[in-house]
């Protein structure tokens, strides 16, 4: 999202809005940013308790690609009673499976019971009781075997790729790197790495790409320097990527030993798979990700080498795959979450949930969005939410390297409430949506993805290059076929309805209490 341009060599400003070269914003100083906040808190974790700033950093290093690079969850050797954890077990068979349907043309998308067809019939996977007593000699014996057994092929591979990864015909680069993650191979490292193994691997284009790559560079330094991180062990990187179940999934496990394991989720990236499957979240639960976040959640639970306090959090999409798979991971797994963080991510389609599913965290999860939110004020969550001061305005917003660290850096600055416009914004936006049914809102994202097609857009970087999305899309509506044609009018047309009407509703509710 947004950062400083290269080691040492950021753009320093005090009016926290720098444009830096391919349109990032130059991290600030001045005013206390997650970059600002990375370079210099330096206690440990035991010294200072995790907050919502490590969780957000964490949370955005899960958009890092690890093909080749982190440690994909291995099926466990059974324990000494000859049983290995199930969870695990399931969810690795499972994700093997979905790498071997393969890549080929984009087949008919499957609808409706997509969720299933993707990754079987629910979540399945149970936390296989508590972590053990010999959790923390196992931690032990995982950090002492960082290093040496890490990353095996990466100076070989750095010399010999280029970009790490050959292109694939018809294939957008982000889409290619989705693949190749999503195909790791026997030359990932099967133990735990550290942030230093990553920076010594020197994989950069391979691991960081879409639209705010060298901020995630800038990150990757400090994390590796900091004291507060450079000590956490990283396990279970595992990818999913699949453009006919409308499937873009990706999950890190970062252990403080003996303290905690941060479950993280990625958010969207730049395909139009990832982004497809987001708008499809407006008419269909589970989608396939949500599906495989509850068995990731499970399977990481039942490793008993990790810590058992457990931290799940993500950003964006990652924040709605959070909150899901924690509201229906088992009681025995729930009992063991010391925090949930959903930063900025959507809600779920009305329903979904109820007050009562998320009784068993309460007191132990919090929801994030910036002032000027356009992602997390999307459909229905029911998580305590906390307004973030944050630079920019609109979707800028949305990104954590814009959120604003509270002086005295433990945590975000934040406000009472957001502001009217966000609220207008909100309203409008779930009226708008609750004046269509699934098949109504199923039309509409399938018309508004063939007007994308439409405008030659392969890869959501070209939509927002420029400032230009608007006209893109605009472009795209007047070319796509008529009946699609058709259908995005009449939502565009919805959409103005219900801005107009929350508008008059606020002005006459304001003169009425001027009276």
């Amino acid at each position: 999202m947004v950062g400083v341009v290269g080691f040492g060599n950021g753009f320093v400003s005090g009016g926290g809005g720098n444009r830096a070269p391919g349109g990032e914003v130059g991290h600030n100083a001045t005013m206390n940013d997650v970059l600002t906040y990375l370079e210099t808190q330096r206690a440990s974790f035991a010294e200072e308790p995790f907050n919502a700033v490590d969780s957000a950093l964490l949370a955005q290093f899960c958009m890092a690609r690890g093909e080749g690079v982190m440690p994909r969850m291995l099926a466990p050797a059974p324990e000494e009673d000859g049983a290995a954890p199930r969870g695990r077990h399931r969810l690795t068979a499972l994700l093997e499976r979905l790498r071997h349907r393969g890549h080929g043309p984009r087949g008919p998308r499957e609808r409706g019971g997509a969720g299933s067809a993707a990754t079987g019939d629910g979540a399945g996977a149970t936390a296989g009781g508590a972590a053990g007593g010999a959790a923390a000699a196992n931690e032990a014996a995982a950090a002492a075997s960082v290093g040496a057994g890490g990353l095996v092929r990466a100076a070989t591979q750095t010399a010999a790729a280029g970009d790490g990864v050959a292109a694939i015909p018809g294939a957008t680069k982000a889409e290619t790197l989705d693949r190749a993650e999503d195909a790791q191979d026997a030359g990932a490292p099967t133990k735990p790495i550290r942030f230093t193994d990553l920076l010594w691997a020197e994989l950069f284009p391979t691991m960081f790409s879409g639209m705010h790559a060298t901020s995630m560079v800038q990150q990757l330094f400090w994390m590796a320097a900091s004291p507060r991180f450079r000590e956490l062990l990283i396990y279970d990187h595992e990818a999913a990527f699949d453009e006919a179940l409308d499937m873009q999934f990706a999950a890190t496990t970062f252990v403080c030993p003996g303290q905690f394991t941060y479950v993280g989720y990625r958010g969207t990236d730049t395909t139009l798979t990832g982004w497809r499957e987001d708008f499809n979240m407006a008419y269909m639960v589970p989608v396939p990700a949500q599906d495989l976040a509850v068995r990731y959640l499970e399977a990481v639970a039942a490793d008993r080498r990790l810590p058992e306090r457990l931290i799940v959090g993500g950003h964006s999409k990652g924040g709605n795959l959070a909150e899901y798979a924690a509201l229906k991971a088992s009681p025995a797994v729930q009992e063991r979450i010391a925090r949930l963080y959903n930063h900025d991510g959507p809600g779920f389609m009305p329903g979904t949930f109820t007050a009562a599913d998320y009784e068993p965290l309460a007191g132990r999860m919090t929801k994030q969005v910036p002032e000027d939110s356009m992602v997390g004020i999307l459909m229905e969550s029911l998580m305590p939410t906390e307004v973030v001061r944050a630079t920019g305005r609109g979707f800028e917003q949305h990104t954590v390297y814009r959120w604003v660290v509270a002086e005295g850096g433990v945590d975000f600055a934040t406000v009472g409430a957001l502001p009217e416009r966000t609220e207008r914004r909100a309203e409008a936006l779930a009226a708008w949506l609750a004046s269509m049914d699934g098949e109504d809102r199923e039309r509409m994202v399938n018309a508004l993805f063939s007007a994308l097609k439409a405008a030659g857009i392969t890869d959501a970087a070209q939509l927002f290059a420029g400032g230009r999305e608007w006209a893109i899309l605009r472009d795209g509506v007047m070319r796509a076929p008529m009946a699609d044609r058709t259908t995005m009018l009449n939502a565009l047309r919805g959409l103005t309805r219900a801005f107009s009407d929350v508008t008059a509703a606020r002005n006459n509710a304001r003169r009425a209490s001027k009276k």
